[in-house]
């Protein structure tokens, strides 16, 4: 029972989305979602409190596994180069997979609850100090330029990321592993290039 309670609010919750990113929060309806999502209004009301409640747990969805992933990132043994690639194929994969959720986000975010848009924020700032770190570290190991603002880096490098939601289509010419490539490739004059043991210095 608990298994097809979670399916089933999954299920509503990937319908609000789509909806969402259609009409908008605000001329979006639980019949809309109740007909994207193939079952009967009073079913959505058996299983969610309110529209609000979808499009906060929409954003939950979104932020708190790639905090997760960053934090898993942060923690492991790898290079800084390695961590910071991970960083960036974490964003691509995140934008891809929750483009939708990201679309609804950025358009709907005021329509959170006080406390909702609050976790946001938070969770903005959280992922923004760990990126500081991160490039920090990688400044320290000789990965990134040490002559760039990292705050200024930061700021441009999330955006960016971000920015893919708005554009990437996944059934577009260009997949999930080229786009990663372009985006690293992009940073080729941010990212100092690898030195191989026996390369001669200049």
């Amino acid at each position: 029972m608990a298994r097809q309670r979670a399916t089933t609010v999954q299920l509503l919750v990937d319908a609000a989305a789509r909806v969402f990113e259609r009409k908008g929060f605000t001329d979006a309806t639980i019949s809309d979602i109740a007909t994207e999502a193939g079952v009967s209004k009073p079913t959505v009301y058996q299983y969610v409190n309110s529209k609000r409640w979808l499009l906060e747990t929409i954003v939950e969805q979104l932020i708190y596994p790639l905090k997760d992933g960053i934090d898993q990132i942060m923690a492991s043994d790898r290079t800084e180069r390695e961590k910071l690639a991970a960083y960036l194929r974490l964003h691509v994969d995140n934008a891809i997979k929750y483009q939708t959720y990201y679309l609804v986000l950025t358009a709907d975010q005021h329509q959170l609850s006080t406390q909702a848009l609050r976790n946001y924020r938070s969770w903005a700032r959280d992922v923004n100090a760990a990126t500081e770190n991160l490039l920090t570290d990688c400044v320290k190991a000789g990965v990134v330029r040490s002559d760039l603002d990292i705050g200024i880096v930061t700021n441009l490098l999330n955006g960016l990321l971000v920015s893919v939601t708005s554009w990437y289509r996944p059934s577009g010419r260009v997949g999930a592993e080229a786009l990663y490539q372009h985006i690293h490739d992009m940073l080729a004059g941010f990212i100092e290039p690898e030195r191989h043991a026996g390369t001669a210095q200049g």
